[in-house]
């Protein structure tokens, strides 16, 4: 018994004494740039090491004493001597190596650009903010290949535009999901100061782990965190910006508005008094909203305002000149006040945080409309002895938006100047009796209902002191009233566990709530100033509230044997999605003017009442295995259980696997010129799911009675008893190349991508009880090449010059099939629906055709010349009604960005470009019919003015053959009225259709690094300075449409009105303390 007690004894002695020979060495690892993730921590001279985490943290047990050696590619070695401090481990850059580029994927794994099996792109804080753009859409644009920005214009308050990535591969033009933190949201508040970098992933090979929702790819964003030193950091950055309406419609600027020559006024005993000093004088067609008026010559005439009592130009008259700026002066200088104030601290221990706020301001470029939004960001981390770690991620965006106005036909502004105006317009004066009030308590418009010859005392609204189609346009904005309050609040709490250096589990709550309301008043002196406005007197309100919860866990686990290193992790997610909406509005005015309210409606209101409810399980599973850092394996699944589909039949699974080589491993003395190479390929699959409710026949519950009972609408509809979502699989391959000691970079990607099976809509007969049944059918394929090129022109001491490209080719994007019996789908159209121009999907086509009334030709190109509709001779050509323009998808998209630095001076540069793709302007259509566009006056051929008699050398020079035989030669010229009213009567959209062809200067930025030590006593608080002056939208180097941006067309098939293009200057101060 002694004995063994002895034996115990010394064992326990033993350990102990081993234990008190090994300590663990805890840390984290980072260069200028931010954490270093995988670096490597070797216990010097063994085989014992470790592998940082996502953001470069590390545990490693050691011998009491041993050296520790961390490393990373492109980066100098770092050794230290072990001990039981935390250490904050800084890696030095090594110069002519390749620097480590982290993609970051699902769950927040960072995988090096060395081995990524697929196509994705990291994009920097640097080149992101190159100038500090409006949202992050914006900053997007022509950074990424294969990835087109469509944005809306600038003048429109609180756009986000849209990322179309590589072409359309669905029937819809869908977005990516942008995943910020691990949390999946959308782009509407997200805030670019709070970057520290974003990599876009594209197919189903790169997002399989995201499952169904990032069925368009994925923006996966990684947020800027706590200091890396111990103490407190400080940073605030300003910038304030000024828009202006750059890019308009060409306008002609020789005929005033009207229709026809002068009337002459006479005045009578019935009229206003003031009108009598008018007797005699001659005034224009106020009546009428197109610019096909007299001649505008100096002369002296009656002008619309003249005709209003009340004011100082009343019963006055003015010189008939042209206002070449009236459209543009319209609008007003937008200002973006942005101001960031962002807290950093780290204990120097393993906790940090970092917080954000953000306030900006926006001033819009349209009367009574701005926006204010605060943005708070936080982020956190702390490590809870060696062996838990806990954080957090919370963002909160309160936003107010008055004025979000839309363009679109007929539209207030962009579709009043640019469709239905008078080219004489005073805009100043219009501005100055925007609330000028008539004797009976209207606002006049320039636009009368009648003439002043045919007044009427008994209905002077109705004549000339009402508004005919238009209101003066500062009047309609500064009594309209739209708001929008949003609030939303989303991130994540975590909690990392580490069993050992190599395994570790961690658990995260992600939260995303969104709170919004909107109200709409439309004035009762709207409807009463107002003959065929259209407008009613109204009220609308709406209250939305989205909710999602993701309760997500992953165990992760990484262990070398010798060359080979793996690493596997499996998790489960559980998501819900709550959505409510209540909407109501009041329907043909209210009753009493002035209250608003939805029980003030003059008849039932319009009231809705949407709930949605679904619910996913997931399971997944991921890993790498490499082998000597050349030849790696790369494989993940997930597999879903939804809510949205039938029970017993709701799995979809969604797999991904791919490889990749380094191949310069092995040709470092056969091709001393190439500094690294590898080639890469990898396929994915994934499933899509339904929206909710899809699988049921859903009642509408309305508030319409028939008698005294209560209505349910049947619904038109049913879905197939099988229905899916659609499926994508995708696979790609893929060339990483880099020269002259990494100087020089070149990535290429090929990838063939497959969708089918996608929900559609075809008719039934009605015997069904039905008149359509959703199914199975559609399928849509697309390829093409992707091409990044990187240069490092030149790097010295007081001069650097950093160059990247990016191209994309479509090489194919079609509609390989849709329903059976069906042989096209209608993808979108303008206001006008059928009569000029919409976008299709056609089988065995390109994707989104746009197809519309064209000009009939002959095999050589002559048109067909028929009847003119006006004088009955010959001149107007013959339609073509199924005329296909092409796809409105460029294929070709790409940008270029220079970066260049001389001592304490930069310069960034972003020009982005796109060919190809076609797109229909209904402003150019109706803007040629108004006659405000500058191809409807100027001189034809002869060199007369185009607008004279034909008989007096004017018209329009129309050359062709007759229609009537298909070969008599027509040469004749077209009075110009009746030749450019011919395009609406006949239905031809054919002149108005232009390329999205363009190359654009989008960001321009120039900065000086203030010296700091050059502050005086200012530098003991300041560490640094940089001020710069921004440009964005500068000018194109070359655009096919003349009258628009055509990387602002805001509808899928063209413009229906679309806003003015912006140039913005602005400058930008940044200080750290």
């Amino acid at each position: 018994m002694r004995k063994s007690l002895t034996l115990l004894a010394m064992a326990l002695l033993c350990s102990v004494a081993m234990y008190a020979q090994t300590v663990v060495v805890q840390g984290q690892v980072s260069d200028d740039r931010g954490p270093v993730p995988n670096a490597t921590i070797q216990e010097k001279g063994t085989r014992n090491g470790a592998k940082a985490d996502e953001v470069g943290k590390f545990t490693l047990k050691v011998k009491t004493g041993a050296t520790i050696v961390v490393s990373a590619i492109g980066h100098e070695n770092f050794e230290f001597a072990a001990s039981g401090t935390y250490q904050n481990i800084k890696l030095k850059l090594q110069a002519g190596q390749l620097e480590e580029v982290f993609v970051t994927s699902a769950f927040g794994v960072k995988k090096s650009a060395r081995t990524t099996p697929f196509s994705s792109q990291v994009i920097s804080s640097e080149q992101l903010n190159v100038i500090r753009q409006p949202n992050l859409n914006n900053a997007l644009a022509g950074k990424v290949a294969g990835v087109q920005f469509r944005g809306q214009s600038s003048a429109k308050l609180n756009d986000q535009g849209f990322l179309r990535i590589r072409g359309g591969g669905s029937l819809t033009d869908a977005a990516p999901i942008y995943v910020i933190d691990g949390t999946i949201t959308n782009s509407f508040d997200i805030n670019p100061d709070d970057v520290a970098d974003l990599t876009v992933l594209k197919g189903a090979n790169a997002t399989a782990l995201f499952g169904s929702r990032a069925g368009n790819g994925a923006i996966v964003i990684t947020t800027r965190k706590g200091s890396k030193q111990k103490g407190v950091g400080v940073e605030v950055n300003q910038s304030v910006t000024f828009d202006r309406a750059a890019f308009m419609p060409r306008y002609q600027n020789e005929y005033g508005g009207g229709d026809g020559d002068w009337l002459t006024f006479t005045y009578n005993s019935t009229m206003p008094a003031e009108w009598q000093a008018l007797n005699g004088k001659k005034y224009r067609d106020f009546t009428d909203d197109a610019s096909w008026g007299p001649k505008i010559d100096g002369s002296e005439y009656i002008p619309w305002y003249a005709f209003i009592p009340g004011h100082a130009r009343s019963g006055k008259t003015a010189n008939f000149t042209a206002q070449p700026n009236n459209a543009r002066d319209f609008w007003n200088t937008g200002i973006t006040s942005n101001t960031n104030v962002s807290f950093s601290q780290s204990n120097g221990a393993g906790s940090s945080m970092r917080i954000s706020y953000t306030n900006q301001s926006i001033k819009g470029m349209l009367p009574n409309s701005k926006s204010l939004r605060h943005s708070l960001f936080g982020t956190f981390t702390m490590d809870l002895g060696q062996y838990i770690t806990v954080g957090a991620n919370i963002n909160y965006t309160n936003q107010l938006i008055k004025g979000d106005f839309n363009d679109g036909y007929s539209n207030f502004s962009s579709g009043n100047f640019s469709q239905w105006f008078h080219r004489d317009l005073d805009i100043n004066i219009l501005k100055e009796l925007s609330s000028i009030k008539t004797p009976i308590g209207t606002i006049p418009s320039w636009n009368f209902r009648r003439n002043p010859g045919s007044w009427s005392a008994a209905a002077p609204r109705n004549s000339v002191w009402g508004g005919n189609y238009w209101y003066n346009p500062f009047t309609y904005f500064e009594n309209i009233d739209q708001s929008q309050r949003r609030d939303r609040l989303y991130g994540d709490l975590n909690m990392t566990i580490k069993f050992s250096k190599n395994f570790k589990f961690k658990g995260s709550i992600r939260k995303d709530q969104f709170n919004g309301n909107v109200e709409n008043i439309t004035p009762y002196i709207l409807e009463y100033s107002g003959v065929q406005t259209g407008l009613l007197s109204s009220y609308g309100t709406s209250n939305t509230v989205n909710s999602e919860w993701n309760f997500e866990g992953v165990a992760s686990y990484n262990q070398s044997f010798g060359d080979l290193a793996i690493t596997a992790n499996v998790g489960a997610n559980r998501l819900n999605i709550r959505n409510r909406q209540v909407a109501a509005n009041t329907n043909n005015g209210l009753n009493v003017p002035g209250l608003y309210a939805i029980t003030n409606s003059k008849t039932t209101p319009t009231i809705t009442n949407t709930k949605s409810d679904q619910q996913a399980n997931s399971l997944f599973a991921f890993g790498d295995i490499e082998y000597k850092r050349y030849l790696s394996l790369t494989w993940a699944v997930r597999n879903d259980w939804f809510s949205t589909l039938p029970k017993g039949n709701n799995s979809l699974l969604s797999p991904s696997v791919g490889a990749s080589f380094v191949f310069s491993e092995f040709t470092g003395k056969a091709l001393p010129w190439l500094s690294f190479g590898k080639v890469f390929g990898s396929w994915g699959k994934k499933p899509k799911t339904l929206n909710p409710y899809a699988l049921n026949l859903n009642y509408s519950v309305n508030a319409l009675l028939w008698g005294s009972n209560f209505l349910m609408t049947t619904p038109d509809g049913t879905p197939d008893a099988n229905l899916r979502g659609a499926l994508t699989t995708t696979w790609e391959t893929g060339l990483d190349l880099r020269f002259a000691k990494n100087k020089i970079r070149l990535n290429v990607v090929y990838y063939n991508e497959n969708n089918s099976n996608e929900p559609l809509a075809v008719s039934v007969s009605g015997v069904s009880g039905f008149t359509s049944q959703t199914i199975n059918a559609a399928r849509v394929e697309r390829q093409g090449l992707e091409v990044e090129i990187g240069a490092s022109l030149v790097k010295n001491r007081n001069f650097s010059w950093e160059l990247t490209k990016t191209f994309s080719y479509l090489l194919s994007n079609k509609v390989k099939a849709l329903a059976p019996g069906l042989t096209s789908y209608t993808l979108a159209g303008g206001s006008f629906g059928t009569r000029f121009a919409r976008a299709f999907h056609f089988v065995d086509k390109d994707w989104g055709m746009l197809k519309g009334g064209g000009i009939k030709r002959t095999a050589d190109g002559k048109p067909y010349i028929t009847t003119n509709g006006f004088s009955g001779g010959l001149g107007w050509y013959q339609a073509d009604a199924n005329k296909e323009w092409g796809s409105v998808v460029p294929r070709l998209t790409g940008g270029l960005q220079n970066f260049i630095t001389y001592k304490n001076f930069n310069l960034g540069m972003t020009l982005d470009y796109q060919f190809g793709g076609r797109f229909f302007s209904l402003s150019e259509q109706w803007g040629t019919f108004s006659g405000l566009m500058e191809n409807t006056a100027g001189l034809n051929d002869k060199g007369k003015p185009v607008r004279d008699p034909v008989s007096a050398g004017g018209g329009v020079h129309v050359v062709g053959v007759d229609a009537a035989d298909g070969k008599t030669p027509v040469d004749v010229y077209v009075d110009a009225y009746d030749y450019f009213h011919q395009f609406y009567y006949q239905q031809i959209a054919e002149p108005f259709v232009h390329k999205l062809s363009y190359v654009k200067l989008r960001e321009l930025s120039l900065g000086y690094t203030i010296p700091v030590q050059k502050l005086g006593k200012l530098a003991k608080v300041i560490q640094g300075a940089t001020f710069s002056v921004t440009s964005r939208n500068l000018f194109f180097l070359y655009r096919d449409s003349k009258n628009f941006d055509p990387s602002e067309i805001s509808g899928v098939f063209g413009e229906d009105g679309n806003m003015p293009g912006v140039r913005s200057f602005g400058f930008n101060l940044k200080l750290n303390f």
